[in-house]
């Protein structure tokens, strides 16, 4: 055996237990690591489960406090005028909000109203009768001890899950006696648990606590959960301090299982998540990657290491490591090294160029996408918002001391997706928005979002500037004359109800996926109100823009109306430019 072989056995043998070793501690390592991130994805998506349970309940609960929380119903339990329950409690509104019943009761525990409707057959229906034992007067859901009071939570009833909300009835500003309490309900039931599976992504599973028919996984589950519960009073626990288990279900899935509470605060609901193994399986090919990869470098190395013990190696090995330095320097990727021969350092030699062959082209690649992503994100958010985002800020989030918000309806535009095709309906739509949107490069005004045939735009931020009252003015006005443009070249006749707001704004970058720049405040639910109390074929404005633009501009005081949530309020009707016929 001459040296060359013994060296080359040497220097297997010294490779194959390297990656002996390497192996095991990685497969340690590994396994551990992405076990760990296997588990904080899965709880990750288990807590998304729970916010959007919360988020179900929550928006019920704001419901209930809306109507709770009025002058209205407020009026209605003393005098029981039925023309307010004929008004506020038609089956649109049911089908709107999504629920199955509404129930008022007096300070006796009276039930003074109770409406029940069946969301699937809209139609009305009768309360269920086993909703009536928490329904009596001392019970947790009719017992308020102060206006801040609210119970929310769900109802185990046999029938189905009970979403339910529990308000004490006050007037608007939430002050004064207690005249009642107002309940909704809305059933959590199969399609609303699909909705809510689409929403996450990911497949779920409902069955109550104390069912006995529990599959094997849920039984288990739901031994662990109850076992770790917190022993936190009732009353302070929340999504956070609820326990998660986490059970692998085979090689290609995971699950995730949590409880959900009921009204008081009682384990009611046991929810499974279950979603694919990826990362364990990409752990899995990760690590044969690695070993292979070890493997394969450990050879070449062990070739090179075998071909420096001659000295014409040696020499021509320098000279390549010369080129490859020298490109490595320059960092540019067009040079090659220089190779001569036919043997190993030459394909070395051709493989490194080849290598320089890929690297050029993907950085080209890289480079095209990088500004194509730009691009695509400059079309979502404001230059400086994106520019913001680039530098890896976490958080965006800034208080504008004056801005003017303006939303827009086309009237009676949702009536008519019912009598056209889906592709002339949004055809209609993106012509009518296109327009908008080249008016807002000509004012210099930023798109909030679009809302099915809502259209939401800002002026005065994220770049302050001292004119966007009437920058928005002029947009509303020309925004009308694009609409009749419109309406006359295809025969449409749509009307725009527009309302404008000016005051202080929080804009903010929210979300991790498809990031939106949005904004907050006073003036924006204002601004709203303004569009949604409008006239059809009008700008309304509120007196904080009228006194911004009245010495510019032609207004008609439309006087005081009510605007729910905020009482009576003095609007104005923005005709037209002063000077302009």
């Amino acid at each position: 055996m001459n040296l060359r072989q013994k060296t080359l056995l040497l220097i297997g043998l010294t490779l194959a237990g390297l990656i002996g070793v390497l192996y095991a501690s990685l497969s340690t390592i590994f396994g551990a690591s992405f076990a760990e991130l296997e588990e904080r994805n899965v709880r990750q998506n288990v807590r998304r489960v729970q916010e959007a349970f919360f988020d179900e309940v929550e928006t019920l609960n704001t419901t209930a406090a809306d109507y709770a929380k009025w002058d209205d119903t407020y009026a209605f339990i003393n005098q029981l005028n039925q023309d307010f329950v004929q008004a506020n409690f038609l089956d649109e509104n049911f089908v709107r909000l999504r629920l199955n019943m509404v129930l008022l009761f007096n300070n006796q525990g009276k039930q003074v109203v109770g409406k029940g409707f069946n969301l699937e057959q809209k139609k009305e229906t009768p309360i269920s009768d086993s909703l009536q034992k928490y329904l009596t007067p001392n019970s947790l859901l009719l017992k308020h001890s102060n206006p801040g009071s609210n119970i929310t939570g769900i109802v185990l009833l046999p029938e189905g899950f009970l979403m339910i909300a529990s308000h004490p009835i006050l007037n608007s500003q939430g002050t004064g006696s207690i005249r009642g309490s107002l309940i909704m309900g809305s059933y959590l039931n199969d399609k609303r648990i699909e909705e809510l599976a689409k929403r996450t992504q990911l497949s779920l599973r409902v069955y109550r606590v104390n069912d006995t028919q529990l599959p094997p996984d849920f039984q288990a589950a739901r031994s662990a959960l109850l076992d770790s519960s917190p022993k936190t009073q009732a009353s302070q626990l929340n999504n956070q301090q609820i326990p998660i288990i986490i059970r692998p279900l085979s090689d290609e899935a995971i699950a995730g299982y949590t409880l959900l509470r009921d009204i008081n605060k009682k384990p009611a609901l046991l929810v499974r998540a279950e979603m694919p193994r990826e990362i364990y399986q990409q752990g899995q090919v990760s690590l044969r990657y690695l070993i292979f990869s070890l493997l394969g470098v450990g050879i070449i190395f062990s070739v090179v290491a075998l071909f420096l013990l001659e000295k014409m190696v040696l020499s021509r090995l320098a000279n390549l490591s010369a080129n490859v330095e020298q490109i490595g320097t320059s960092t540019d990727l067009s040079l090659r090294v220089f190779v001569t021969g036919k043997d190993e350092l030459t394909t070395l030699g051709n493989t490194i160029n080849s290598m320089l062959n890929a690297l050029e082209s993907s950085t080209q690649k890289v480079v095209a996408e990088r500004e194509r992503a730009e691009r695509l994100l400059l079309n979502i958010l404001p230059p400086s918002i994106a520019q913001r985002l680039g530098h890896n800020q976490d958080t965006i989030a800034d208080s504008f001391e004056e801005a003017t918000v303006l939303f827009a309806d086309i009237v009676n535009f949702t009536n008519l997706s019912s009598h056209i095709s889906p592709t002339e309906l949004v055809s209609m739509l993106n012509e009518i928005f296109s327009r908008f949107d080249r008016l807002l490069e000509r004012y210099g005004l930023e798109k909030i979002k679009t809302i099915g045939d809502s259209y939401m735009v800002v002026g005065g931020l994220p770049l302050i500037r001292p004119d966007h009252a009437e920058a928005v003015a002029e947009f509303a006005l020309d925004m009308q004359q694009q609409i009749q443009e419109f309406n006359a070249e295809r025969g449409q006749s749509f009307s725009m109800r527009i309302g404008i707001n000016t005051g202080p704004v929080v804009a903010g970058v929210i979300g991790l996926k498809k990031f939106i720049y949005d904004l907050w405040g006073d003036t924006v639910n204002i601004a709203s109100r303004m569009e949604s109390h409008g006239i059809p074929g009008a700008i309304q404005v509120s007196s904080a823009t009228y006194e911004r633009l009245k010495d510019k501009y032609l207004f008609e005081e439309r006087g005081t109306i009510d605007v729910k949530g905020k009482g009576e309020m003095t609007t104005y009707l923005l005709k037209n430019r002063i000077g302009h016929n």
